[in-house]
């Protein structure tokens, strides 16, 4: 490390620093990893006309991911990466989860936020490991979330509320149509967080219960877990963020201490340098009078030597 570039160092080691402080931020979003529990008895029965034919456990769905993704996960991830895929399997393998844009949108936000100083440029391979281990399509799901972020650019609060009000049959409208519609559906915190995107690209900046409780009834859910889970991420939003500004105050502070030492690395070599050219004058100088005091020796000789 140290025969190579100092910048690239100093760069590589903050970001090294600022990939486990975000770790630390993302922690209070996800929960501790524990060990499910086998799937009750009417919960298999009831499973009968769930999209998978067959009840998936969890260790099959981790397998499903390890088999997708055979790279190890970095150590400080691993507990993430294991309850996203924990407790969004268990969604999954309810008869009343039901895909949508909303929740794609969910999960890509998540990598957004979370990963995004995760080692190397593997975030994105993870994040299709762990939506294909779901039996999901990872490209589809990426092509959802594009579509409704792009939908969502020019959607003020009023707009939203209309659509959620009035769905279309656009991506997102066609989504709520769908929920409104179910009886019985799932909510789930991939599929919150989605909403809590589109809140905050519709430019509402007070996102408060209330608030959440509205949307949670015009879609017939219980905004309960709803108002939970948002009070957890924007937490650990927050955390983020004000990592995100220490990061940026280390790498300035970082830079100018570089700076400083590379200018005092070139003081000294210019110093260094300047007594070399100094001593190698005055030696030259010096040569230079021995072999004149050499050349007038040699003359006085050579002159009284003569008769």
């Amino acid at each position: 490390v140290t025969q190579g570039d100092p910048s690239r160092t100093v760069t590589m080691l903050a970001k090294i620093t600022f990939s486990f402080a975000l770790v630390g931020a993302a922690t209070g979003f996800v929960r501790p990893p524990v060990t499910p529990k086998p799937l009750r008895i009417h919960t298999q029965r009831n499973a009968a006309s769930m999209e998978i034919k067959e009840i998936k456990t969890v260790a099959q769905t981790m397998a499903d991911f390890t088999n997708n993704y055979n790279t190890p996960i970095v150590p400080a991830y691993r507990s993430i990466v294991m309850d996203l895929l924990t407790t969004t399997h268990l969604a999954r393998v309810d008869q009343r989860f039901a895909y949508d844009p909303i929740f794609a949108l969910g999960m890509d936000q998540i990598f957004a936020e979370f990963f995004k100083a995760y080692p190397g440029e593997d975030a994105a391979k993870i994040q299709v490991a762990l939506v294909q281990a779901l039996d999901l399509d990872a490209t589809q799901a990426k092509a959802d979330a594009t579509t409704v972020l792009e939908w969502a650019k020019g959607t003020d609060a009023a707009g939203l509320e209309a659509l959620f009000d009035t769905p279309d049959a656009g991506a997102v409208g066609s989504a709520v149509t769908a929920i409104k519609a179910k009886k019985d559906f799932l909510y789930n915190r991939v599929f919150g967080i989605g909403m809590f995107k589109l809140f905050n690209d519709a430019g509402i900046e007070t996102i408060d219960n209330d608030l959440l409780t509205k949307y949670a009834n015009k879609m017939g859910f219980s905004g309960t877990k709803f108002q939970q889970d948002y009070d957890l991420y924007s937490e650990s939003l927050s955390k983020l963020r004000a990592v995100e500004q220490l990061f940026k105050e280390i790498e300035i502070r970082e830079k100018k201490k570089l700076a400083a030492r590379l200018e005092e690395k070139a003081a000294k070599a210019a110093e260094a340098a300047a007594a070399a050219k100094a001593k190698a004058a005055k030696a030259k100088a010096k040569a230079k009078a021995a072999t004149r005091g050499a050349g007038l020796r040699a003359s006085r000789r050579l002159q009284s030597s003569r008769p």
